[in-house]
């Protein structure tokens, strides 16, 4: 059969994938529902006749069982591509998104059908067409599905960067942009709290002899915005904020924490600068301590040479089967960003068309599953000639 026509004929089972695994919860924080899952996942993948295929556990702690899906193909191969994706989502137990439904006008509503049960549905057909209708196979190929994305790969990047040397380029499936755009560029995150350090007092019998944890925090937050408007390439979140025991008490404790958007590398250096100016200048005040914790997750990722290749093969690839694909920076981020930091150009969010992700909305266009299996299919067979012609190799990809 025609791999397009089978990819089209693949639409039902696609959108029953998507359904099976979104109606089990696989909230970053549910190890029942991320192994559940991950089984279901890892059976499906196996249909692509894998050389390996391991359902590992993350190192997290004694007690956690935490899975990292990993396959591969043709591993002897010098080339290969690194397909990556991830199975949690932030959808915990409590939330009220707990199945998917179809809506009067055809879209797919559910937790994580769009970041990104729709993805790993997508690159399970695309795969899985280019396996069964290409003769001689240029490249081989790895699959990492992890189950901490969303709170930042802490247990697996690890495994992300020992894949990134081992491979020319990676593919990733997070959802398209709104428009069906792919990423040209994602802006870098950290997370960090600060804590002030005062002293308590009863705020009737001697409120003098208290120095209140909360002055220092308010200031906090209006230097973050001032940080703000001084450069344009940054965000300062200031997001969770928490302090106080009782009215009559004054505060001895208080803590802010924020989320950090940056563009470029330099945009690290300046903001962890400028927080340790700020608790300089804290410290200086008579009672006050503060300190700073918390780390960047993820480097920004820039559009280079090698990426702007990646993007004009796959806008290529929708040409031909009739669809214009833009390309456009983005402010979120994902493993992408962490491959790319450890040095492997990668394409990130080959995945279905939807929107409202992380939210009672979410939801997918199913019509997408097909089309963005075709665009994988097709952009797999642009890579197999450009992989054995070695043109990866070169400034060029």
């Amino acid at each position: 059969m025609n791999p397009h026509a089978w990819i089209h004929g693949q639409h039902d089972r696609m959108l029953e994938r998507v359904i099976d695994w979104a109606n089990v919860n696989s909230g970053s924080a549910n190890e029942a529902g991320l192994n559940h899952v991950a089984e279901k996942i890892q059976r499906e993948f196996e249909e692509l006749d894998p050389d390996s295929s391991t359902l590992q556990f993350l190192a997290e702690a004694a007690t956690t069982r935490r899975p990292l899906i990993r396959l591969a193909k043709r591993p002897n191969i010098r080339k290969k591509v690194l397909f990556f994706g991830h199975l949690d989502t932030v959808y915990g137990l409590d939330h009220s998104l707990q199945r998917t439904r179809l809506l009067p006008d055809g879209r797919l509503n559910g937790p994580g059908v769009c970041d990104m049960k729709g993805g790993l549905a997508i690159l399970l057909c695309g795969l899985a067409a280019f396996e069964r209708s290409v003769r001689k196979k240029r490249f081989g190929w790895t699959i990492l599905i992890n189950s901490d994305e969303e709170i930042g790969s802490p247990f697996s990047t690890p495994f992300f960067e020992q894949a990134a040397q081992g491979h020319e380029i990676g593919v990733g499936f997070e959802p398209a942009l709104r428009d069906g755009s792919i990423a040209s560029s994602r802006r870098g995150s950290g997370n960090f709290t600060l804590r002030f350090h005062g002293k308590a007092a009863h705020s009737g019998r001697n409120p003098g002899d208290g120095v209140n944890a909360l002055v220092p925090l308010a200031r906090f937050i209006l230097e973050c915005q001032e940080l703000n408007s001084r450069r344009d390439s940054i965000f300062i979140n200031p997001a969770i904020v928490a302090g106080g025991t009782a009215p009559n008490v004054v505060p001895d404790l208080a803590s802010c924490q924020v989320n950090v958007r940056t563009t470029g590398p330099d945009d690290e250096t300046w903001i962890l600068e400028e927080l340790h100016q700020f608790i300089a200048a804290i410290s200086k005040d008579s009672g006050y301590n503060a300190e700073l914790s918390g780390s960047f997750t993820a480097p920004p990722k820039m559009l280079n040479q090698q990426i702007q290749s990646l993007i004009e093969l796959v806008q290529k690839a929708g040409r031909k089967i009739g669809i214009a694909i833009q390309a456009r920076p983005t402010g979120g981020t994902c493993d992408g960003n962490r491959l790319a930091g450890f040095g492997l150009p990668n394409l990130d969010n080959l995945g279905a068309r939807g929107d409202h992700i992380h939210s009672q909305a979410e939801f997918i266009y199913p019509e997408s599953l097909v089309e963005r299996a075709q665009l994988l299919y097709v952009l797999l067979l642009e890579l197999n000639e450009r992989l054995g012609n070695g043109e990866p190799g070169n400034p060029e990809l």
